[in-house]
């Protein structure tokens, strides 16, 4: 697995705005886009936009951008970098 690059969003919740890490990663076969916040781990999504993986486990404020609205919004930027 090799990092390639890591982008700083924000995102307006709530609550006021939120600042959250994209963390492209190659694995040879699939590159996928971990997305943390304060490097709590959040989920995994695929170049298409697929979601891979989502941590549950998150507390409640992160749970937030599980949202449709707000997936669709780093779903359109891992699409303009792919």
């Amino acid at each position: 697995m090799e990092s390639l690059n890591t982008e700083m969003v924000r995102i307006r919740l709530a609550d006021g705005w939120e600042e959250y890490s994209i963390r492209e990663k190659d694995f040879g076969d699939l590159v996928v886009y971990d997305i943390c916040r304060e490097d709590i781990y959040l989920l995994t999504m695929a170049a298409d936009g697929s979601i891979l993986y989502m941590n549950f486990d998150a507390e409640d404020k992160d749970k937030e951008i599980f949202k449709l609205a707000h997936l669709n919004f780093f779903i359109e930027k891992i699409k303009a970098h792919a």
